[in-house]
């Protein structure tokens, strides 16, 4: 094959690739031709067949879809290897199932490795149904941050994160040096963030312009504001979540990273059908009202992420920057806006906590994160559910319940259990379960009433239609009680550490086009915002 173009896929986006595509200067196949990072990949076989079929019906019938021919990856492995260069398009998780994509769906645990699915998640079927072209999956942590107490962001058993003195790998951001502190906090700044890491650190490295990833409390978004890119969750509920492990789970949602608000409004569309977020890139901020959350009063406990002076001054003044400009170019911004926090909305309106009904409690007493009978009074009562259901989506009739899984992981304790990762308390809690199903559905309306209305409240004294936030802060988890969507942009890079940090943009029920409102018009402000890597800019892709 005769290369005529320059790809540098630490900087393309989807739309770039498109442009490419529907110009006739490369076709799927050739783009098809330069994936070979991850190691959860699909047969080149199969995936040129179908790059074949594609540029065959886009010579007969047209460019079809936007993301028509586009290559993309499901989550799971996509951890930083500086011995491999690819140019994948779009990963999603590894909690996804997609038996006929001729991919295994581990979710990061050694339990469902080499098992097969019975049936494909919407999500990955309207992916391919729009002609993605599905090709690999992307790390995460393990069972989505589901399993355990200070268990490291980003680390599975099958695929972790890599440290000298074990056999494990674990997923990296490609902006530090040195990789992950094993010494730091399960959030610490060293650390990828969140469960859909290896979806973000994929798109930072160039292993995808696009991922797909899922969130309950701050998955998809603190991943993304540490790997430079925009994201977003969706509406709790909108997005069809059946065929994943957080299929039927109470605050769990997907949505994109990618390296544009333009490709990430893109797979909105397909996955709301009928949305139409690209008309709401208006790269202008005239008419948005933002009502900002004071970064102090907001900013991650100790036991999540330790407050950094230099790190810490330096977000906050340029948060403040930015929002200025912010004002200066046509928005309205109220500071210091008052949100109440989830400890003040349970004793206000007397709900359940978060603990008490989710499967991945972070925040209810972050004073003292270990401790379950202090952090989880009432044990959780979904994640036995919500376990069940994946479980039975494979063939293994000896893996059917929770307690066949806590089972599965003691017996394999050397892999499951390893020193530094050792804890399944998390499972472990809720195997105590006494809450009744009309218990968890009354308690559960109640708190997303609930947090509604103090959101509302927020918004109508603000005068504001979205709350935007630091990325280092708790309202992920306003979000995620509440059901409502969040996305996040990037802002600008540590001198601590050289890491990216950013912002979150939250709003009400069923309205992503207004963050996407926000996330254009900070893309049109801030294009230096998103930058490569620094370790990995000259490790280009040619084509």
């Amino acid at each position: 094959m005769t290369r005529k173009h320059t790809i540098d896929v630490l900087t393309a986006t989807a739309s770039d690739l498109r442009n490419l595509l529907d110009s006739g200067e490369v076709s799927s196949v050739e783009l098809g031709l330069v994936l070979n990072a991850l190691i959860s990949t699909a047969s080149a076989d199969r995936v040129l067949e179908e790059a074949r079929m594609l540029d065959t019906e886009r010579a007969q019938k047209g460019p079809g879809s936007k993301l028509r021919g586009i290559p993309i990856i499901l989550k799971r492995h996509s951890n930083f290897d500086s011995s491999h260069d690819a140019c994948l398009i779009c990963i999603t998780r590894d909690l996804i199932c997609i038996p006929n994509f001729g991919l295994e769906i581990p979710a990061g645990s050694l339990a469902l490795k080499g098992l097969n699915a019975t049936e494909d998640a919407p999500i990955a079927t309207l992916l391919r149904e729009a002609g993605c072209i599905v090709i690999g999956k992307s790390n995460l942590s393990e069972w989505g941050n589901s399993k355990g107490f200070g268990v490291t962001s980003g680390w599975p058993a099958v695929g972790g994160q890599s440290r000298a003195e074990t056999d494990f790998e674990l997923t990296q951001s490609p902006y530090m040096k040195g990789g992950v502190d094993p010494e730091d906090t399960w959030m610490g700044h060293s650390t990828p963030a969140g469960s859909s890491s290896g979806s973000a650190v994929a798109t930072a490295a160039g292993f995808a312009p696009l991922t797909i990833g899922s969130e309950a409390d701050g998955s998809i978004v603190q991943p993304a504001i540490r790997a430079g890119a925009y994201s977003l969750k969706g509406t709790v509920g909108d997005v069809i979540m059946k065929g994943t492990q957080s299929g039927g789970a109470a605050f769990d949602s997907a949505g994109p990273i990618g390296k544009s608000a333009e490709d990430c409004a893109d797979v909105m569309d397909i996955l709301l059908p009928g949305g139409d977020f690209s008309s709401h890139l208006t790269k202008s901020w005239n008419g948005i009202r933002i009502a900002y959350l004071d970064y102090k009063t907001w900013q991650f406990p100790e036991s999540v992420c330790e407050k950094t002076r230099a790190f810490d001054t330096q977000h906050e003044l340029e948060m403040l920057e930015a929002l200025k400009k912010v004002e200066s170019l046509g928005a309205q911004v109220t500071y210091h806006a008052s949100l109440m926090s989830l400890p003040e909305i349970t004793e206000k309106y007397k709900t359940v906590t978060m603990g008490e009904i989710g499967s991945k409690l972070r925040y209810s007493h972050p004073s003292n994160p270990g401790n379950p009978d202090i952090i989880d009074p009432i044990p959780r009562h979904q994640l036995a559910f919500v376990i069940s259901r994946f479980l039975r989506l494979f063939n293994n009739p000896q893996l059917r319940t929770l307690q066949d899984l806590v089972t599965f992981n003691k017996e394999h304790a050397a892999e499951e259990l390893p020193p530094d990762q050792p804890s399944q308390e998390v499972l472990e809690n809720a195997l105590n379960d006494n809450m009744t199903d009309e218990e968890y559905h009354s308690g559960l309306a109640h708190l997303r009433q609930s947090v509604r209305h103090a959101v509302h409240l927020c918004l109508e004294e603000s005068n504001a239609d979205v709350i935007m936030a630091s990325g280092e802060t708790l309202l992920p988890s306003i979000a995620a009680c509440a059901g409502y969507p969040i996305g996040s942009v990037p802002l600008g890079f540590s001198i601590f550490n050289g890491r990216p940090f950013g912002m979150e943009i939250m709003s009400r029920n069923g309205e992503e086009e207004k963050i996407f409102q926000v996330i254009s018009a900070w893309e049109a402000m801030f294009p230096e915002a998103r930058q490569p890597p620094p370790l990995l800019v000259n490790w280009a892709t040619n084509l």
